[in-house]
């Protein structure tokens, strides 16, 4: 029997810088410090609502309030604080009346507490403090145990927080408003329906709003952000103009919503499910009173619940929130090291030789091209005339 590696002589090569390959693969996808800093870079600084990751947000069209929503949340600002500052006149009343009762109830035992004295607690001076080692030995062990353990207790929470900051950052537990070009294809419609190796391409679960400048989707949108903050956090939810949706996505809106029209289907809430559209609800008539302009928070949580897109946690791994991937970085950073580096050359002092493109720096001619600058010629017109 002949092995491989007899038969191939760079079998073994190969095989090894297969082994390699597959290693540093591993170590780069669980390398979550390495993918956190590279996060950073892909973060997006100047959007309305805060930071999001360039994967899921464009900073130039993602973003804003419309006019109800604006109005309402003033409305509801400027009530909560005056509800407030009567909790404030209230609770001061309150301490004013029980500072008096207590100032009445114990002035009478003040002289008699003047000749206290702390004799009885005497004892505790007498006691030896105990040493830094115990009497086995073992104190200064057992600090470092308890240093280490905290250390990796600090380490975990540090970790928590940083996947906590890069889901929001991808849009999970939290209601965003996206252009209407985009709105769809971020909740995972149109990418095929089944989610690929790259997880974040199509969402496990989204929630589509498609307002109208009403104030019936401002209390939804309300609404929704406060299901995303307070427990839903493995959720993306989006709201995006309904009829600029459908008519900039004609083609895709006439596939996965052939139900809604423009003119007579808006507001409209879309349950989506690994990029296939679960659940309509037109003018969010299940939703609560259209008379009363008014949706009932209640009612769409069960809405939604029932669809099945309501998620506490984000069903998938840390490692693929990003759409990014390393290789996009490196072409990017390459991209960006060559931009700087032509940056360089062009205030270098250039020769000028008369031929578009030429970017030599020292003095120079071509030969056979007459301009300006030169006559191209091998040799000078002097010397041919001399000869």
């Amino acid at each position: 029997y002949t092995s491989a590696q007899h038969i191939n002589p760079y079998y073994s090569k190969i095989e090894s810088n297969r082994k390699q390959n597959s290693v540093e693969a591993a170590l780069r996808r669980h390398d979550r410090i390495r993918l956190a800093e590279r996060r950073r870079l892909n973060v997006a600084k100047n959007l309305s609502w805060g930071d999001g990751c360039r994967c899921c947000y464009d900073p130039n069209s993602d973003g804003g309030e419309y006019t109800a929503l604006v109005e309402l949340r003033a409305t509801l600002k400027h009530n909560n604080d005056e509800q407030n500052e009567e909790q404030n006149e209230q609770n001061l009343g309150l301490e004013h009346l029980y500072d008096i009762d207590n100032k009445d109830r114990y002035s009478e035992k003040d002289s008699d507490n003047d000749s206290d004295s702390d004799d009885e607690f005497d004892y505790l001076l007498d006691e030896d403090l105990p040493d830094n080692e115990d009497e086995d030995g073992y104190g200064n062990e057992s600090k470092n145990v308890l240093k280490l353990l905290q250390q990796e207790r600090i380490e975990e929470l540090q970790l928590a927080a940083m996947i906590h900051e890069s889901a929001i950052q991808h849009g999970f537990g939290v209601h965003r408003q996206l252009h209407p070009q985009r709105v769809l294809h971020a909740a995972g419609l149109g990418m095929g329906g089944v989610r690929g190796p790259r997880a974040a391409s199509i969402p496990p679960t989204a929630v589509i709003h498609l307002n109208e400048d009403s104030q019936l989707s401002a209390t939804l949108d309300i609404c929704l952000e406060e299901l995303a903050q307070s427990t839903y956090k493995g959720t993306k939810f989006l709201r995006s103009n309904g009829r600029s949706t459908l008519l900039f996505n004609g083609e895709l809106a006439n596939e996965v919503l052939p139900r809604l029209k423009p003119d007579s289907s808006l507001p409209a809430l879309i349950a989506v499910k690994d990029g296939a559209v679960i659940a309509v609800c037109e003018n969010l008539r299940a939703l609560g009173s259209t008379k009363d302009e008014k949706v009932e928070p209640e009612a769409v949580e069960e809405w939604l619940d029932r669809a099945g897109v309501l998620l506490r946690e984000v069903p998938i791994a840390f490692e693929d929130y990003c759409r990014i991937r390393p290789e996009e970085d490196a072409l990017v950073a390459n991209m960006m090291r060559e931009k700087a580096r032509l940056a360089e050359i062009s205030e270098v002092e250039i020769h000028q030789c008369g031929v578009p493109g030429c970017r030599k720096t020292f003095s120079h001619q071509h030969i056979g091209i007459k301009n300006e600058e030169q006559s191209g010629l091998i040799l000078c017109q002097e010397l041919v005339e001399g000869i």
